[in-house]
């Protein structure tokens, strides 16, 4: 594969034209298409043949995860890969979406850098470019950082717990999609407890942090997240976070 071949499906058309404009700049990447309209996605992946879909969740009429049900019915995640893309993001979605096929998802408003990071670690060594590849210190390093200055509470458990799962997300972006099933029980394994208790110390952490904490830098991490009408954001959300921030800084020039 020599170019990653990507079709837009979004209802921004700024965010479409951004896209398309961003990808444009890597050699890796052809943009083959965009559209808003979820009822001529299947005819229009007839016709471009691409290799990742960025769908929205919020894509008209009927949103993105039927469109996305739709795509799987026709294509594997082999012939082609589906990024959803969304504002809002608790866990009964990513949940559905895991399950209707989705390979990752990203969090809106995110910098493109991150979108162009996600797309290469999706498909590896199937494009020349060289996967993305980390070390546990250099991505230890980074989290420690953002922690200290978000005001995350070292002497938590859920801090450790939270270091491990920006780790291993960033080995496997997948597991974002399954954080009950594979993510928190994966860190249990290391600490030798259950991942109930790895998801509820998670959970405790960025609790304390949120009332606690450098609401300033809270405020710029997590600009959506940080209202008085969502509160804190989950612990899929912050490791998303986390782990996108390590990939923009590590994959830099």
């Amino acid at each position: 594969m020599e170019t990653i071949r990507v079709l837009v499906a979004d209802q921004d058309l700024v965010f479409q034209r951004e896209v398309q404009d961003y990808l444009r700049l890597d050699p890796l990447f052809q943009c083959v298409g965009s559209l808003g309209d979820g009822r001529k996605i299947l005819e229009k992946i007839l016709k471009v043949k691409p290799h990742l879909l960025l769908l929205d969740v919020e894509l008209p009429p009927e949103g993105g995860l039927p469109v996305l049900k739709q795509v799987r019915e026709n294509w594997d995640a082999a012939q082609l890969s589906v990024i959803v893309i969304s504002f809002v993001q608790n866990e009964a979605m990513l949940s559905r979406a895991s399950r209707l096929g989705a390979d990752y998802y990203l969090l809106r408003p995110f910098p493109l850098e991150i979108l162009s990071a996600r797309i290469k670690q999706l498909f590896g060594d199937a494009i020349l470019a060289p996967s993305l590849s980390y070390s546990w210190q250099q991505v230890h390093k980074i989290c420690i950082r953002y922690f200290d200055l978000l005001g995350v509470p070292p002497h938590y458990k859920g801090y450790r717990y939270l270091l491990e799962g920006v780790w291993l997300v960033c080995s496997h972006p997948e597991w974002l999609n399954s954080v009950t099933g594979k993510l928190y029980p994966e860190i249990g394994k290391r600490f030798n407890t259950s991942g109930a208790q790895v998801e509820r110390a998670m959970r405790y952490a960025l609790s304390v942090t949120w009332e606690r904490g450098a609401i300033e830098h809270l405020y710029q991490v997590f600009p959506y997240e940080s209202t008085e009408s969502k509160g804190k954001p989950t612990n899929s959300v912050f490791i998303a976070k986390m782990a996108d921030l390590v990939n923009l800084e590590l994959s830099g020039p």
